[in-house]
């Protein structure tokens, strides 16, 4: 069953020209992983999430099943994320070239470019009020945390599960080609999300930014916000973000965010998971 609901999941998507990397199932009962490509139109890519999300919830009604995406839908079992890959190309198009490594480097152990490195910082510098865009529920505090591979700390790490920004190296060059954003998931507004990371890493590009080490100091400075109160918190303290949002937009999104965060607040995963099986 679960066969037929994954090939007509692909053959769906195939038809609305959406193209897909990857689709198979994952380790939590019922769980199911989609990759969709990389492409450099970030609105297109926001669209195509968009539009495959609503064409697999549609895909399972006919299939008698209920496609819900919740961070986290069974306590004890791997929660869902929506992980993003951002990379950074020159804008010559007919010589494009990785951004993220710096080829000329004499210095071996440098394994990010100047602007590689500002980028990442932007985002870390930004990444406590980021959440509020991009983990903006309750339950999404449910998938977070030690041995999650969701990343609990501000920092960047190479190739490490267990860091909420992963810096992704080639296989055969071992350059460094992207960088994976993992705090995030499907409840956001992937529009508002996408658009401040990218926000926030031009900011770093702007000014200058020098990357932090990798390793975690361990004090508040590095604790990522623990419930959404905190990190709606965080946004409000964030000139740049709410500059991007916008005055009026800002103080909507906080009051219905906390609306929501209250409304949830003593509610239980199995209540949360009962609502989203009525959608």
């Amino acid at each position: 069953e679960q066969d037929d609901f994954i090939n007509d999941v692909y053959d769906s998507l195939q038809k609305q020209k959406i193209e897909i990397e990857l689709l198979h199932s994952e380790s939590a009962p019922g769980q199911i992983e989609i990759v969709l490509p990389y492409q450099n139109n970030v609105m297109k890519i926001a669209d195509h999430i968009v539009l495959a999300r609503e064409t697999i919830k549609v895909c399972a009604k006919k299939h008698n099943l209920h496609a819900i995406f919740l961070p986290k839908v069974f306590d004890s079992q791997a929660g869902n994320g929506m992980h993003v890959h951002l990379s950074l190309t020159s804008c010559d198009e007919s010589a494009s070239r990785n951004l993220f490594f710096d080829s000329d480097s004499n210095d071996d152990d440098k394994l990010l470019s100047d602007e590689g490195e500002a980028f990442l910082e932007g985002i870390l510098r930004h990444l406590k009020a980021l959440l509020s865009l991009t983990m903006p529920t309750v339950n999404s505090y449910r998938r977070v945390g030690p041995g999650c591979w969701t990343g609990h700390s501000v920092c960047w790490m190479v190739e490490e599960k267990e860091s909420p920004l992963r810096v992704c190296l080639d296989l055969e060059s071992g350059e460094a080609t992207n960088v994976e954003f993992k705090l995030i998931d499907s409840t956001c507004n992937i529009y508002l999300a996408l658009a401040g990371i990218l926000f926030a890493g031009l900011d770093g590009l702007h000014q200058h930014m020098k990357l932090r080490s990798p390793e975690i100091s361990g004090d508040d400075s590095d604790r990522l916000p623990q419930s959404i109160e905190e990190s709606l918190q965080c946004l409000s303290d964030d000139t740049l973000l709410c500059s991007l949002l916008g005055k009026s937009l800002t103080k909507s999104y906080i009051a219905v965010k906390k609306a929501e965060s209250n409304y949830s607040a003593s509610r239980s995963l199995s209540d949360e998971v009962d609502d989203a099986m009525k959608r």
